[in-house]
């Protein structure tokens, strides 16, 4: 079964199906809610530690959580879409890709946040901030959340 997953821009909850990750909630709270869906796990050894979820859907389209974990709370999360005949180039996104993705991202996520076609990234809120951008360095596109100390 896959799960839906989407970002309240009001509040920077992550909804996963009817589960709520909000910012820096204890691993602990959320490991066993989602645990059937946890594909890996890494553990840099300096106070960082990522989840990676599969089996999850954003915007209709099959895509990949993961959630980063500081001092064992939740403090940002990135995620990865795969479209319908994505091409790719050797394994990884071909440039025509990456820029569907970034579309396709950044459409939902002005729908989400009301901001229709003047999508910036990042996007910032009293939360934190929500990006969605190419990344050079890893040839990618980016997106995610990452949350702001109160």
């Amino acid at each position: 079964m896959t799960l839906t997953f989407s970002i309240d821009p009001d509040s920077g909850y992550i909804g996963i199906g009817e589960f709520r990750l909000r910012a820096f909630q204890p691993k602990a709270a959320i490991e066993p809610a989602i645990a059937d869906l946890v594909e890996r796990t890494r553990d840099h050894g300096n106070d960082y530690e990522w989840l990676y979820l599969r089996g999850l859907s954003f915007g209709g389209q099959p895509a990949a959580l993961s959630l980063c974990f500081h001092l064992g709370r939740l403090e940002q999360a990135g995620w990865s879409v795969t479209l319908p005949n994505e091409a790719d180039a050797g394994g990884w996104p071909s440039p025509g890709a990456i820029e569907a993705e970034l579309a396709f991202v950044r459409g939902i996520l002005a729908a989400e946040t009301g901001t229709r076609h003047n999508w910036k990234s990042p996007m910032r809120f009293e939360w934190g901030e929500m990006w969605s951008s190419y990344d050079a360095k890893a040839d990618i596109a980016s997106h995610g959340v990452r949350y702001r100390s109160a």
